[in-house]
């Protein structure tokens, strides 16, 4: 039995085969200059990423949720791309009830503040904070490593400590999130 995905892989392969063939050529002299970013990855820096938008403002209960999710997405990112996936599972069963419970607070976050397009918002929160993380660690050298590191100290947290460890170990892509009031939370 052939797999379903063959003819699709053929498909693009072909396309990318017969698009390089036809690419038109440029000479050295018309190639575009080095972006500051590029020159920035090439001396070693860290990439500049474009910021997720967010707009309004979160109370530190919501604070914790986000901190805790984006954590959640940094290590399900670096597990997928470092083929890590059986070391985030183990993680998400160990943590199941902090993450279902922080994972429910942001979806009452998105319903309270965008009502009936809550989950379509919280979606699109949740894909621009994958690819953002995505784009972070493919521009690095050492993603795997990180990810790895990650998991390795995720993995010696007790249960119940999820939160005070996502404060201490804050998301890249993670936006600026300004504060509805109240006091920070404590890590």
């Amino acid at each position: 039995m052939r797999p379903r995905f063959a003819p699709t892989l053929l498909s693009l392969a072909a396309a990318f085969i017969l698009g390089s063939c036809i690419a038109p050529t440029m000479p050295d002299s018309a190639a575009a200059p080095p972006t500051d970013e590029a020159a920035a990855q090439a001396e070693g820096e860290s990439p500049t990423l474009t910021p997720i938008a967010f707009s309004g403002c979160v109370s530190p209960r919501e604070r914790e949720a986000f901190e805790v999710y984006a954590l959640r997405i940094e290590a399900l990112v670096g597990a997928q791309s470092c083929r890590m996936t059986d070391r985030f599972n183990t993680f998400a069963i160990k943590f199941r009830g902090e993450l279902t419970t922080q994972g429910r607070a942001m979806r009452a976050y998105y319903q309270k503040s965008y009502g009936t397009r809550g989950d379509a918002a919280l979606d699109t929160f949740v894909t621009d904070l994958s690819n953002t993380t995505f784009v972070y660690g493919s521009t690095t050298s050492d993603f795997c490593t990180a990810t790895k590191s990650l998991l390795d100290n995720l993995m010696a947290a007790r249960v119940g400590q999820l939160t005070a460890f996502s404060l201490l170990h804050p998301a890249h892509a993670l936006p600026t999130m300004d504060s509805c009031g109240g006091v920070p939370p404590k890590s």
